[in-house]
């Protein structure tokens, strides 16, 4: 692997050792700005907000300012937002600056895993369930960083403003040590293809975010609520989910290599389907936490798979995932809307039923991109 290949995957890494150490610490943000559910809710809309913000725009504009000026944009947009919380926001204020972050975030991951997707196709490297692993160890990461600031009591107005300096660090790093890689599509400003097998892709996309994402926000409360598990305890199964799904990924170029990408995306929406749905139908703790596990395992290289199979289409590499990445965004924003819905009227168990049901999406999405990709599918 190569100096810039490494600055890529290091780029990638600190990126989501950011985003985890903000999010394991959303609940101590929420007490410290004194702010009830509904308005903190209102926090959350205004990130799923900023991020499609930044998929609808930042592709089109790569062509205009080149991809390392864009990459320095949407990093800025990062360490100024995290900076601003050296003194306490007002409320709206916080709905702007959580705004910002997010465009920055989105807006990087666009160029980020544009980036990867040109490496895979212009050097011949099947890397981009390795990339999201290290994705995954980025999280972990953060989320590490962040538990030990809440175990701490670290206060907000000190942790995210050196998160903002790391940040800083690793911009002044990214302008001196990363040369982008390029493609004549991207340089030209080539439009936009819109083609079938993005749409399904596209789709695809959405459909394991929803569901993944839901499984693992109602994790905690369910263990909690249903299972009597203390606070502590409860994050056992998103910890278990994260640290199988981030192993499995660093074999995901593997089992591609060896079973296809679409038949392995089939069977691994298949096997989270039943999974999920095991969960539901069980109702146990043990099995609830070997479910999760199982989870982890099954769903981890289907994102991966979504990516390498995106890199792959005619146009410019980063509208195509910026399109893919909206999706993403819409998913983020549409699914605590209906799971919440679901909760409250309904029962916890029964998210993940509606989970195991959008997974189930996934399979029937494979055999139609099959169809296009002209590949042997087999049969589940």
């Amino acid at each position: 692997m190569d100096r810039n290949n490494r600055m890529l995957l290091l780029v990638n890494a600190g990126l989501f050792i950011v985003i985890g150490s903000i999010i394991s610490r959303l609940h101590v943000l929420q007490a410290w700005m004194g702010v009830n559910y509904e308005e903190f809710a209102w926090v959350l809309f205004c990130f799923s907000c900023g991020s499609i913000l930044s998929n609808l725009i930042v592709g089109r504009l790569i062509p205009l300012f080149g991809v390392k000026r864009m990459l320095m944009l949407t990093m800025i947009c990062i360490i100024v937002a995290l900076i601003s919380f050296l003194e306490k926001p007002a409320y709206t204020t916080l709905l702007g600056l959580w705004m910002l972050l997010s465009f920055g975030f989105g807006g990087s991951m666009v160029v980020v895993m544009s980036q990867a997707g040109i490496v895979q196709a212009q050097q011949g490297k099947s890397w981009m369930s390795f990339f999201q692993g290290v994705s995954g160890i980025g999280v972990i990461g953060g989320m590490g960083v962040g538990l030990l600031s809440n175990s701490m009591l670290f206060p907000i107005d000190s942790h995210f403003p050196l998160v903002g300096l790391a940040m800083l660090t690793l911009f002044v790093i990214t302008i001196f040590g990363y040369i982008p890689y390029e493609t004549e599509q991207d340089q030209e400003g080539a439009k936009f293809k819109l083609s079938t097998p993005l749409i399904l892709l596209a789709c695809t996309n959405f459909a394991v975010i929803l569901a993944i994402s839901q499984f693992l926000s109602w994790s905690g409360v369910m263990l909690r609520d249903e299972f009597q598990f203390s606070d502590d305890l409860a994050t056992l199964g998103s910890f278990g989910f994260i640290l199988t799904e981030t192993g499995i990924r660093f074999y995901g170029d593997i089992l591609s290599k060896r079973f296809g990408k679409i038949p392995l995306l089939i069977n691994t929406g298949l096997l989270t389907c039943l999974f999920l749905f095991s969960i539901y139908l069980i109702q146990h703790p043990v099995w609830a936490l070997i479910g999760f596990v199982c989870v982890g395992l099954a769903s981890g290289t289907i994102q991966p798979i979504v990516f390498g199979l995106s890199a792959e289409q005619k146009g410019s590499m980063a509208r195509n995932m910026a399109f893919i990445l909206l999706f993403q965004s819409i998913a983020f924003l549409a699914g605590p809307m209906i799971t919440g819905s679901i909760a409250q009227n309904v029962g916890l168990f029964e998210i993940y039923l509606f989970c195991s049901c959008v997974s189930a999406l996934i399979v029937l999405l494979g055999f139609s991109l099959g169809r296009f990709q002209k590949v042997q599918i087999p049969k589940p």
